[in-house]
């Protein structure tokens, strides 16, 4: 359900906050849900601000039980080094709250829940830096396969791992629980958890597509569309190219050699398909090669 618009970026609740608040309510969990919703906030808004200072476009902030999601605008033209920064925010931000609250809960012990500040903040710091998407630690993770071994190697083998993360990180939370009701919300975060990397590992393999399906629709409704003409040089990686990309256009590559020669040129498609097959470092000249084998 949309809120509000705060700079052409949408602020969106998920109805599932309704019951679960209720739920914390009446088992007398409020106090602690709303540090954990407080703490999640600053935590988002951290990602938010690192979208916004490697100017990479935020669509919409979607708030839920157990934090939010981020939706940019063109998932197509983040840099991975770019995801890794946004990424990494909102854990280190729980790092420096849970280390200044630990210095105040030393010499304010009297300061109530100032504990449970200190618990909740380490606790984020721990969880969203496991290898399980759509976790933080699963994006930096997937974003550094994704620059060495390419996209789908990498959605792939982050799927694994965090599966496998999920089912550890159960067996240590039953360890910990301490009646009836924290077994529930736990089965709810690891069911929840499963559930969001299912949806994003399904959704991977049109990422990189949806841009080009777009594009062809338009050109077929149309009959014509604007392009975009890249050249580049001969040793040029693809990363370089796709931070160049233009969404709204159709993008063609031109190849030149150092004396200004023309080697060829690809198509976008034909561009896409060598970052899901090679990986975002593979040189253009390479993919070249390969396509007119």
């Amino acid at each position: 359900m949309k809120l509000f618009s705060v700079k052409n970026i949408d602020i969106k609740v998920n109805l599932t906050l309704i019951p679960i608040t209720l739920l914390m309510y009446l088992n007398e969990y409020i106090i602690e849900f709303s540090i954990l919703f407080l703490v999640l906030t600053i935590h988002e808004i951290a990602h938010l601000i690192f979208s916004l200072i490697n100017h990479v476009k935020v669509k919409e902030l979607n708030i839920f039980p157990l934090g939010a999601i981020i939706k940019f605008e063109y998932p197509l033209g983040i840099d991975p080094i770019k995801e890794i920064i946004i990424s990494l925010a909102g854990p280190v931000v729980n790092m420096i709250l849970f280390i200044i609250s630990y210095i105040l809960f030393i010499n304010f012990t009297h300061i109530n829940l100032l504990d449970l500040f200190v618990e909740i903040n380490f606790m984020l710091f721990i969880v969203n830096i496991l290898p399980i998407l759509p976790l933080d630690g699963g994006r930096v993770l997937r974003a550094i396969l994704y620059m060495y071994g390419g996209f789908k190697f990498a959605h792939k083998t982050v799927g694994v791992i965090g599966k496998i993360s999920l089912m550890i990180l159960f067996i240590i939370g039953l360890l910990y629980v301490r009646d009836i009701f924290e077994i529930i919300m736990l089965s709810f975060v690891i069911i929840y958890l499963a559930k969001a990397a299912t949806a994003e590992n399904e959704m991977a393999a049109f990422i990189l597509t949806r841009g080009l399906i777009r594009k062809k629709i338009q050109l077929k409704n149309k009959a014509m569309m604007k392009t975009h003409f890249l050249i580049v040089l001969e040793g040029t990686k693809l990363k370089s190219i796709l931070d160049i990309i233009l969404p709204h256009k159709y993008n063609i590559i031109f190849i030149i050699d150092e004396k200004g020669n023309f080697l060829g040129n690809i198509s976008e498609e034909c561009f896409f398909e060598g970052i899901i097959r090679s990986g975002i470092n593979e040189k253009i000249e390479t993919l070249l090669i390969s396509i007119k084998k």
